[in-house]
């Protein structure tokens, strides 16, 4: 004998409920799908859209407001107390010299003098050789700057200073001097160095100025074209060169000058614009 299985109910109160959340997944569905392609739109638009990449150069020409000159003083004998009376000695002297051109006694700095102790350079002038032969040994040339020139030893004094002022053209006038001191002691010189001093302000000037030839470029570029220079899109600073006044664009890297009083900046600037029609 069968059995009939029991009817399941349908509880047909949730029915509306199901259906209204069906159709709210497909009307987001639809809503993401048609802003996908809106936004796809756009972007080909943006894409197709006319526009012009300009580079604009604004230069400067600037005199250093900081000059800084390095110097030493060397003496080198055998006699340590000779060596020590001279340095002390030709240093009053220099220091005479370079207040005497104007420089001010808070514009100079001396360091503390140093010196080395250098032994001769002994060397064995033969190879040993089992068989009694003296055999030569071929070898550099002596470094006289670690030994002493020789066969006692010698003593190395060294002192350095520094000279930085505004005044540039005292430095380059001192760099240029002949000077010649007594006792031995000897007077080496470096290359004057030359700095701006107001740079940022300068800078910020140069780039406003670069912008404003941009823009004067993409409006020349575009005239007579029916078209004129819309909205910026894109901005960016590149170059920024320092160099010496005769010397400006000979590169395109950045770069820049110690060496010359007068100098010119150069700022370059890549400026992208719409392009829209009359």
């Amino acid at each position: 004998m069968s059995q009939d299985k029991p009817v399941r109910s349908v509880n047909l109160t949730l029915l509306p409920s199901l259906a209204f959340l069906v159709f709210g997944v497909a009307l987001a569905l639809a809503f993401v799908i048609a802003s996908d392609k809106v936004g796809k739109s756009i972007g080909q638009f943006k894409q197709n859209r006319p526009e012009i990449i300009v580079k604009g150069v604004a230069t400067l020409d600037v005199r250093s407001g900081q000059g800084s000159l390095n110097g030493t003083l060397s003496w080198r004998g055998e006699n340590f107390g000779e060596g020590r009376a001279a340095m002390l000695a030709q240093r009053a002297a220099v220091q005479k010299l370079l207040k005497d051109a104007g420089f001010a006694e808070s514009e100079i700095v001396f360091s503390a003098s140093d010196v080395t102790r250098l032994e001769p350079a002994v060397f064995p002038e033969f190879a040993p050789n089992q068989d009694g032969v003296r055999t030569p040994i071929q070898r550099a040339p002596v470094d006289f700057n670690r030994f002493a020139r020789g066969k006692v030893p010698e003593f190395a004094f060294t002192q350095s200073f520094s000279i930085e002022t505004p005044n540039v053209d005292r430095v380059l006038a001192f760099s240029r001097q002949e000077v010649f001191l007594e006792q031995g002691v000897t007077l080496s010189r470096g290359t004057p160095v030359f700095r701006l001093v107001k740079l940022n302000e300068s800078k910020q000037e140069l780039l406003e100025a670069a912008a404003k030839d941009a823009q004067r470029r993409a409006a020349t570029m575009v005239a007579g074209s029916g078209s004129k220079v819309g909205a910026l899109l894109d901005a960016s600073q590149g170059v920024i060169q320092i160099c010496a006044k005769d010397r400006v664009g000979e590169s395109d890297a950045n770069s820049i000058d110690f060496y010359s009083i007068e100098k010119t900046i150069r700022v370059v600037v890549t400026m992208r614009f719409e392009i829209v029609k009359e």
